[in-house]
């Protein structure tokens, strides 16, 4: 973008001012959104590992189709369970990396260059140095 005519004015500054603190408080609210993210990806990552854990120690209870005291106790139906938790704990995955890839990764890259890409007064002050 070109300007033909460009003066340094109180209202040329006040309108950067403004600009730099608007691209600030969304830096601050990237960082924190990010954090968010961030925990909320680490929990997720928690509960699967928790989900396979308790898996694992229910089938290893079970003992296997054969086992009579597994079948006595519902082992057909602890089966289905163990595979709907073990379908639940991939979707649980799927998700975490899904929010990591899409939304930490991208604000991690809006907080730590575009952002600082728009830093107005450093700009103005070269500006002002060329001038």
């Amino acid at each position: 973008m070109h300007f033909t005519n460009l003066d340094d004015t109180p209202m040329f500054r006040h309108q950067l001012q403004c600009l730099e603190e608007s691209a600030e408080s969304l830096r601050l609210r990237s960082v924190k959104f990010y954090k968010g993210c961030r925990k909320y990806t680490e929990g997720l990552g928690e509960a699967y590992d928790g989900d396979i854990a308790f898996v694992s120690s229910l089938e290893n209870f079970g003992g296997g189709h054969n086992d009579p005291h597994f079948v006595a106790l519902g082992g057909p139906v602890m089966n289905k369970f163990t595979i709907a938790l073990r379908e639940i704990s991939t979707f649980k995955e799927l998700l975490r990396s899904r929010v990591e890839h899409m939304i930490d990764d991208r604000l991690l890259q809006i907080v730590n260059v575009d952002i600082n890409e728009v830093k107005i007064p450093q700009i103005w002050n070269i500006f002002l140095l060329i001038i």
